[in-house]
């Protein structure tokens, strides 16, 4: 490892760091308590926002650490770990959307202005999935990437299955057990057709990019 300073901030350029990025929704806080039981005290997780490169300079991470995890957009870290391996888990975006709307009725965010105009404006599913930031939103995490740039993709709907596949191919020792948090009904399953067609076309760049990934994961 060779540790470089720039400005007040220390760069770590290391061949070995995993980058776990959580997209809302995705499972992401299970995976969180999976990576912690696999690197202990070498994880490094922070959820204070949603990370790109131009704020990742306002944090320092120990020197130690092999695996960060936390809301991050895709290139957020590649200046400062040169190299690095990317990992992440996709969920269906009919279902991911409908969680994130239930999410943030049930415990909306009084700091966050959009999920506040959820609540304010009492908007129902139909116009929810109609607002700008929420379509698409797994690409405002993956950006211009290509599934091909990641080390792992996992999906949600076969969570065991690509947890070992995980473990294989991060060369984990064993196959850590299955954790599932706040783990609710099945959040798409009633849908009318037409609103789950309509999800799918505001979605569409989403959906191409996991179905890329289920072809090599």
């Amino acid at each position: 490892m060779i540790v470089v300073l720039v400005g007040n901030y220390l760069r770590f350029l290391m061949s070995n760091i995993i980058i776990s990025i959580h997209i809302p929704k995705t499972g992401g806080t299970s995976f969180r308590t999976i990576l912690s039981n696999v690197y202990s005290k070498k994880l490094w997780s922070n959820y204070e926002r949603q990370w790109s490169k131009h704020d990742v300079h306002q944090v320092q991470i120990p020197s130690n650490v092999r695996c960060i995890h936390g809301h991050f957009e895709y290139d957020s870290f590649d200046e400062i770990f040169i190299e690095n391996s990317k990992i992440t888990w996709t969920r269906d975006p009919a279902d991911r959307t409908v969680s994130l709307y239930n999410y943030i009725i049930d415990k909306p965010d009084p700091n966050n202005k959009l999920t506040l105009e959820v609540i304010e404006k009492q908007l129902s599913l139909e116009q929810f999935i109609d607002l700008p930031w929420v379509r698409n939103q797994g690409m405002n995490y993956l950006k211009g990437s290509s599934p091909y740039d990641f080390k792992f993709v996992g999906f949600v709907e076969t969570y065991q299955q690509s947890l070992e596949k995980c473990a294989e191919i991060l060369r984990w020792k064993s196959i850590p057990e299955m954790v599932w948090e706040n783990k609710k009904r099945e959040v798409s399953s009633n849908l009318h057709e037409s609103l789950r067609k309509k999800i799918y076309k505001l979605n569409e760049n989403e959906y191409d990019w996991i179905s890329t990934a289920k072809s090599i994961f």
